[in-house]
């Protein structure tokens, strides 16, 4: 899941168009399967991991969904995940992931 993290990270930096959707976010959520914990920070703008640090809403699933909501693959209202976020966050971080995702499949196309 580090790995699929890792990934998505860099995708997000390389997307501009991505970013008026987080530009006045102020989220943290926790992204936990069974073997891994990751803390998903996004403030002002950016997207980044803390370590130890309280978060307010979790998403937890086994590693394989973690890992296709990460490469984008499936939306996360469709994985079977335990979301506790607000309906608006879940949708923001949905469209963040799914988005990531769409725009190399553009490149394909074009």
């Amino acid at each position: 899941m580090i790995e699929a993290f890792n990934k998505f990270l860099e995708k997000v930096s390389q997307q501009e168009h991505i970013l008026p959707l987080i530009e006045d976010a102020d989220i943290r959520v926790n992204l936990v399967s069974s073997q891994q914990s990751i803390q998903l920070v996004i403030k002002k703008g950016v997207i980044f991991t803390l370590q130890n640090e309280p978060a307010k809403y979790e998403i937890s699933g086994d590693l394989h969904a973690m890992t296709q909501l990460l490469e984008g693959k499936q939306r996360l209202r469709t994985l079977q995940l335990t979301i506790t976020t607000p309906l608006r966050i879940t949708l923001l971080l949905e469209s963040l992931f799914y988005l990531t995702k769409a725009q190399e499949d553009f490149a394909k196309i074009i």
